[in-house]
């Protein structure tokens, strides 16, 4: 049986990664979904690492290190990239878990699916919101339960805003919905969980903690109460509890 969904936090982009391939079994794969583009997560990996203390950069190159330990070990990490909400829901839909084709009795362990950056995946779009979130979580533990995998979601802080937007109409559009871009990072940067957002899909892309958007957004609730329907927060760092009550 499948451990229980868990959100670990607080976790950087880096030390995810680290987390990952410090836990990561010799038998039993992880399939990492991140929720971006391929180029967004290496920008977003590279601008990190940029930012880091030595401890934790010095631990990830250590981690990703051609030793055969290492190699031996990531082989059984898969990566999967899903630069929109529609191909997240796609993928989950599609997912088989990576030891599939694999008899049981040959896998040892449990495997892990992954949710990288669930959150800044819908913040530019309407489905960020208690309806539209509700959807996504609900997929991935359905996802989970029937590939008999365990699901943990990470929201990596300190990593700022991805650019993932196409072009210029895309990013007045996103501007649009935003109402304050400076907000937004600041209250990534705080707590990605405890961002507030409307119970019904709306145009706008979130709320902050207490701007004028509230007048016409109508009801909110905080993400973190959305996600502990389905998950228990586990707080790795041991900085501070989480029983993801919100």
């Amino acid at each position: 049986m499948a451990s229980s969904p868990a959100v670990l936090f607080p976790l950087t982009l880096p030390a995810l990664l680290t987390h990952v391939l410090a836990t990561q079994s010799a038998t039993a794969p992880t399939t990492l979904v991140v929720c971006s583009s391929r180029a967004a997560f290496l920008q977003n990996l590279e601008r990190a690492l940029q930012h880091q203390q030595g401890g934790e950069a010095a631990s990830l190159r250590q981690l990703t290190a051609p030793t055969l330990h290492n190699l031996f070990t990531a082989r059984h990490v898969h990566v999967a990239f899903c630069a929109s909400v529609q191909a997240l829901l796609a993928y989950l839909t599609a997912y088989g878990g990576p030891g599939a084709k694999q008899g049981i009795g040959e896998r040892e362990g449990e495997e892990r699916l992954v949710l990288v950056n669930p959150l800044r995946l819908h913040a530019p779009t309407p489905s960020f919101s208690a309806q539209g979130l509700s959807r996504s979580f609900a997929a991935a533990v359905e996802t989970a339960l029937r590939a008999g995998t365990k699901l943990q979601m990470v929201e990596c802080v300190g990593a700022g805003t991805e650019t993932r937007l196409d072009d210029e109409d895309d990013e007045a559009d996103a501007l649009m919905r935003s109402g304050d871009g400076g907000s937004q990072a600041e209250a990534e940067e705080e707590d990605p969980w405890e961002q507030d957002v409307s119970i019904l899909n709306v145009s706008a892309k979130k709320f902050g903690h207490g701007g004028s958007d509230r007048a016409w957004a109508g009801r909110t609730i905080k993400v973190k109460r959305i996600a502990s329907r389905w998950f228990g927060f586990h707080n790795i760092a041991g900085l501070r509890g989480g029983d993801g009550a919100g």
